[in-house]
């Protein structure tokens, strides 16, 4: 495994921007997410990479991860079977889960390369908080 990918699952989800990640540094960060009712010994999360897809957010395995590994592949974009239905975008909590980014990123890192979807991952991010795109 190179280490550039580690902190981009194969989804596509940067752990960079990944708040359930990023409350490690951030308190406020942490206390807001408990507020969403994000459980508080479910914070904070290493990485899918790290924890090998056994996601604390969601509490077992992540299917994705498992399916990636089972196919041999980096990132989902990789697999003959890209897009399917795991990427499906999540309506239910889309405001609050970053998860509706994962085709939009993994079409991204396919285009333009891991190294500058890194770069420019935090603006994706943010761009999509907001809901205005430029």
């Amino acid at each position: 495994m190179n280490e550039r990918y580690d902190p981009v699952a194969t989804c596509g989800m940067d752990r960079g921007v990944c708040e359930p990640y990023a409350c490690r540094d951030n308190h406020k960060l942490f206390n807001r997410l408990v507020e969403r009712r994000m459980l508080k010994d479910k914070r904070p999360c290493d990485g899918c990479r790290a924890v090998k897809g056994n996601c604390p957010v969601i509490g077992g395995a992540c299917e994705t991860y498992g399916c990636a590994s089972e196919n041999k592949v980096e990132f989902c974009f990789d697999c003959d079977k890209f897009p399917c239905e795991r990427l499906d975008p999540a309506a239910n909590r889309a405001g609050i889960l970053p998860h509706n980014l994962k085709v939009f990123s993994l079409c991204t890192i396919k285009r333009i390369g891991l190294d500058t979807f890194v770069d420019k991952s935090p603006e994706i991010k943010r761009r999509y908080s907001s809901a205005r795109w430029q």
